[in-house]
């Protein structure tokens, strides 16, 4: 970072400022200045030649026309207070550029920063009589007009770099005589209010140098890929060719064209002196290397777009396109890339072990227009958050920006499937329950009016007893719905809603399963309430936002968040949240090679159409989405583990590849037990399968599990738990619930 905190921190800043140590701005080797570029013969071209009276009446035609075209002009007063538009830049949290938002690509410089070489070239070649003029050269003007009527045609121009500039900056460019007129009075009011140097300045910063590029520092990023001071002589010359307009705006379709006006200029600046023979030879001989003629691509288009529409809501969009503000972002490029990288890899492994029967490779010949109908093959969405301050890491709205603008990260929203149990774990935790306690795989009878529903297993099978811990990290539906049942669909969606989620949520039993509709920005957000110890913190976009002068416009500061849950609940949960990815439907994730601690949760919805998979480290939570646009089946046994889970430990192995191991860190109020994984009291030794189980103090298990020490005795199986069950419940191992009509 630069000194001054708000300054930009790349090049260039808002005025370039002196070049490197060791450059030269006139490089002239002690020859004649910039002033002394008039040749000997100049002065008295015309003026001996001429008869005054012929100056007389063209005076008197010009000032008859200008009464009449001066009348729309510009206000004197505008002249002063004219700004073009300058190109806003967007940067990532490491200060590397990402976009660039213009109408004109402008990055102005001052005169002292432009080589004169340059400033040479412009005035020896275009208005050589510059610095004797008032704005217009009257002997140019009628030797222009004796040659035109000899040729017949237009032949030759006489516009002074004044008019130049009053045309760029007031008028259009049609070849009338009112428009030649308009921009002579003009170019006059400028010479009045501003000096030469100034006007020089303008014009070298305001003048078309073709493919979106305005000015002489802009002309030098996009056709070499330079700052302007790097530039040699023959590409200083090159530039100085480009703003006679047509063919020449288009240097890569014309390069011969331009090489030939190139060559005028170099041989322009050693007629005055500025260069010797050996380096007119050697700069005439120069190949015109230019830069790709390819942008470098957007790596975050769905992200600055977002971007875009935060700053056109609150500042308009005149601000983006015109006032050259320097915007910094919560982006980090790296993630950025990983994340562009995870995601397409994988749908395009998909796309060809699954035969789809449309791939992104279909429509990569076609041309599209905003009109065009949304692609039609499988799409993903990945976003990547900080989860102590919201920072959004890495955003991916889609396979392709150009074909598909909408940005499903942000604007989409589908069903989350199991993804979405944690929030019904989490309601359930807060309100007694604890990662020990058993509850049942068995079916579950909902009536619904006049008719039974039975939600059922994605594998339609049951699996008995089994304790909470164990539902999660098995994505056991019926569990999940048992819980909803005890603690409440309202109390489910009161807890999504303090989490993260912002989408309006229905109060209904089907909720446990993902019935719902929410965004995968949501869903990271969310989560990361778990990862920070029960703060919830808002997504942020944008750090801080620099005039072109070093004003802050706007400066976002890290949240503390506001604790939602305690942190206890938020502990234990994620504590269950890791035994998805070491012992359940995740575990893709450790043999993908990410070994670091983590938690999160798979989700797949009916006909497999969507597969999710949120997940979160101690430092970062990341969302991952795939499925089509249109709800269709991505192929039969389609899941999260296996479409979305890939995605996200590709990404997060690069994106923690730098970050120092961590661990979720226990609050106070946390004790351990070893427990029986089959009836969730204290293990003996008898017990055949025991974990170390977390409680919040008070709510650990106090009786020994009595049921293996009895089944060693009396020689009986796991089935006599069954019965044991029913035996305690009168209506047997299926509940029926009431429900209303909206369950479905």
């Amino acid at each position: 970072m630069n000194e001054h905190k708000y300054l930009p921190a790349v090049e260039p800043p808002p005025k370039l400022g002196p070049p490197p140590e060791g450059f030269k701005h006139s490089r002239n080797k002690g020859k004649r200045g910039l002033f002394s570029v008039i040749s000997k013969s100049d002065v008295y071209l015309f003026g001996l030649a001429v008869p005054g009276f012929i100056y007389a009446f063209l005076a008197g035609i010009v000032f008859i026309i200008s009464s009449s075209a001066g009348k729309d002009l510009p206000a004197p007063e505008s002249l002063q207070t004219y700004k073009p538009p300058l190109t806003s830049k967007v940067f990532d949290r490491n200060d590397n550029l990402i976009f660039e938002f213009y109408v004109e690509r402008r990055d102005p410089v001052p005169l002292d920063s432009i080589p004169s070489e340059l400033v040479l070239a412009f005035v020896t070649v275009e208005d050589k009589r510059y610095y004797k003029h008032w704005g217009i050269s009257m002997p140019d003007v009628f030797r222009a007009l004796l040659h035109n009527i000899a040729a017949g045609r237009i032949v030759e121009g006489a516009s002074s770099i004044s008019q130049q500039l009053a045309r760029n900056m007031f008028l259009s460019f049609e070849t009338t005589l009112i428009r030649k007129i308009k921009e002579a009075i003009l170019a006059i009011q400028l010479e009045r209010m501003y000096s030469k140097e100034e006007i020089l300045e303008m014009y070298l910063n305001q003048v078309n140098f073709g493919h979106g590029a305005y000015g002489v520092e802009a002309a030098a990023q996009r056709y070499f890929d330079k700052h302007l001071y790097e530039l040699s002589t023959h590409e200083l010359c090159f530039l100085a060719a480009l703003p006679r307009g047509g063919a020449y705006h288009r240097p890569y379709d014309n390069p011969e064209k331009v090489r030939a006006r190139r060559d005028k200029f170099i041989n322009a600046l050693y007629e005055i002196d500025e260069i010797t023979h050996a380096e007119r030879d050697a700069a005439l001989a120069a190949e015109i290397d230019l830069a790709p003629r390819r942008l470098p691509p957007n790596e975050a288009p769905y992200f600055v777009e977002e971007v875009r529409r935060y700053l056109e809501r609150k500042y308009g969009s005149g601000f983006i396109y015109r006032e050259g503000v320097y915007i910094y972002t919560t982006l980090d490029l790296t993630m950025q890339k990983a994340a562009n990288e995870a995601v397409e890899k994988h749908l395009l492994s998909i796309e060809s072990r699954k035969n789809l029967d449309v791939v992104k490779s279909d429509y990569d010949t076609v041309t599209f227009t905003e009109d065009s109908p949304a692609p039609k093959y499988l799409q993903g969405a990945l976003v990547c958050v900080d989860v102590h301050t919201g920072e959004v890491l890495a955003l991916v709205g889609g396979r392709d920006y150009e074909q598909s603008s909408f940005d499903r990260a942000v604007q989409s929203r589908r069903q989350p499937g199991s993804s979405f149990k944690p929030f019904v774990y989490t309601a359930a935790l807060d309100n007694g329950f604890t990662p020990g306690d058993v509850e049942f795989d068995a079916p579950v009878l909902v009536r619904t009016g006049g008719y039974l529903y039975a939600p059922a297993n994605w594998d339609r099978k049951f699996y008995g007893p089994m304790t909470l811990r164990q539902g999660l990290a098995q994505s056991r539906n019926l569990v999940a719905v048992r819980l909803a049942r005890y603690v409440g669909p309202e109390m489910v969606v009161e807890y999504a809603h303090k989490m993260g989620i912002t989408s309006p949520l229905k109060p209904v039993l089907s909720i446990s399963l993902g019935a719902v509709e929410v965004s995968p920005l949501e869903m990271a957000t969310a989560f990361s309430t778990l990862a920070n110890g029960g703060y919830r913190v808002e997504p942020a976009f944008i750090r801080y936002i620099v005039g072109r002068d070093g004003e802050l416009i706007e400066e976002w500061y890290p949240q503390q968040g506001e604790q939602v849950i305690p942190a206890q609940t938020a502990f234990l949960v994620t504590s269950m949240m890791q035994s998805v990815i070491s012992s359940g439907t995740a575990t893709v994730i450790r043999r993908r090679g990410f070994n670091r601690v983590a938690a999160g949760k798979t989700g797949t919805t009916d006909d497999f159409t969507d597969g999710w998979f949120v997940g979160f480290t101690p430092e970062i939570a990341c969302a991952v989405w795939v499925g089509f646009d249109k709800r269709q089946t991505i192929y039969r046994g389609a899941s999260g583990g296996s479409c979305a889970a890939p995605v996200w430990a590709e990404f997060m192995k690069e994106a923690t590849a730098d970050m120092p191991q961590s661990n979720f860190s226990m609050p106070e109020g946390i004790i351990s037990r070893r427990i029986c994984t089959l009836t969730g009291q204290l293990a003996t030794e008898d017990c055949p399968q025991t974990r170390e189980e977390y409680y919040m103090e008070g709510t650990e298990p106090t009786l020994s599990c009595q049921y293996h020490r009895l089944l060693k005795l009396r020689g009986g199986s796991r089935e006599d738990f069954f019965r044991l069950d029913r035996r305690s419940h009168g209506s047997g191992l299926t509940t029926v619930i009431e429900a209303d009509s909206s369950w479905q």
